[in-house]
């Protein structure tokens, strides 16, 4: 399988919005790496190396489209950004797919961990990961805005739509945490493929539909979960309006904190009700109360 390398330098303090831009965006892996004589041999214990000037090598698979990648970070990073992309042979791109998910823990109840974890974790309920298949680990910010809202605020029973589900780990963290039944869409093909393998992985069976948003089925859900980018959450808003019930939430992640008002009033049309979390300069929206 041919595979596509990024390659981003930027300033530090624009790092973690490009690390998060970029899992949503599709990345397989992130790598950071110093852009100039500063070196961090050895980072304190429990830190990620930041360098005044990183570099970002980005993995994606070979049909994504790197000129929208390229377009949508230096619109949403501004100028000042460098940016450059290649293609990898098989053996340059082995190692990169070869890292694991951090332990994440979530809330009271919830644990992110790797394909390759096969303990026992008591008082937890786990979620097993593979890096190499997709994205979407629990490490950003966007992510685990989401996981924690499910930790605390889900429903049992409740009915679940992952919308842009990546690896799958929004929508299987719901069964695992008692939803009902969950609905995984993404555009990618290789999220459909990831979500699919963990799915198997975290045994949820039959409770997970998985398929591309035209294929989905006629539907009406209690939570729409979509950890994707302002503008497609901007443009969905009626669409997630018609898929929940009269008491459903749509949990929104993937927003900059100074894109927040745009999210706002495009839901403030949808529903009564916009509550919001942020982590890191990224905000959770959260939406109740659909209006009739």
């Amino acid at each position: 399988m041919a595979w596509q390398q990024l390659e981003l330098q930027l300033p530090a303090p624009h790092l973690p919005q490009a690390e998060a831009l970029l899992e949503l965006l599709g990345a397989a892996s992130v790598t950071l790496l110093g852009a100039g004589p500063d070196e961090i041999i050895e980072p304190d214990p429990g830190t990620t190396p930041v360098w005044p000037v990183t570099r970002i090598r980005a993995l994606f698979a070979a049909d994504v489209d790197l000129h929208r990648v390229s377009q949508v970070l230096e619109d949403s990073l501004g100028t000042g950004i460098s940016v450059v992309t290649e293609t990898l042979d098989d053996a340059a791109w082995i190692d990169a797919l070869s890292a694991t998910p951090r332990e994440q823990r979530i809330g009271r109840r919830l644990l992110i961990t790797s394909a390759q974890d096969s303990r026992l974790h008591a008082g937890r309920i786990t979620v097993r990961l593979n890096r190499g298949l997709g994205f979407g680990t629990g490490e950003h910010a966007t992510t685990r805005l989401c996981l924690e809202w499910l930790d605390a605020e889900l429903t049992p029973d409740a009915t679940i739509l992952d919308y842009g589900c990546g690896s799958g780990i929004l929508a299987i963290a719901a069964l695992r945490l008692g939803a009902n039944r969950a609905w995984a869409v993404d555009i990618e093909p290789q999220a459909l493929e990831a979500t699919a393998a963990n799915s198997t992985l975290n045994a949820v069976g039959d409770d997970l539909w998985i398929g591309s948003p035209d294929r989905l089925p006629a539907i009406e859900v209690d939570v729409v979960l979509a950890n994707i980018l302002a503008r497609p959450l901007i443009e969905l808003a009626p669409r997630f309006a018609e898929l929940l019930g009269d008491a459903g939430i749509a949990v929104l992640s993937g927003v900059l904190a100074e894109q927040r008002e745009e999210i706002h009033e495009a839901y403030a049309a949808h529903f009564s009700e916009l509550d919001e979390r942020e982590l890191d300069g990224w905000v959770c929206l959260v939406a109740r109360g659909r209006k009739s």
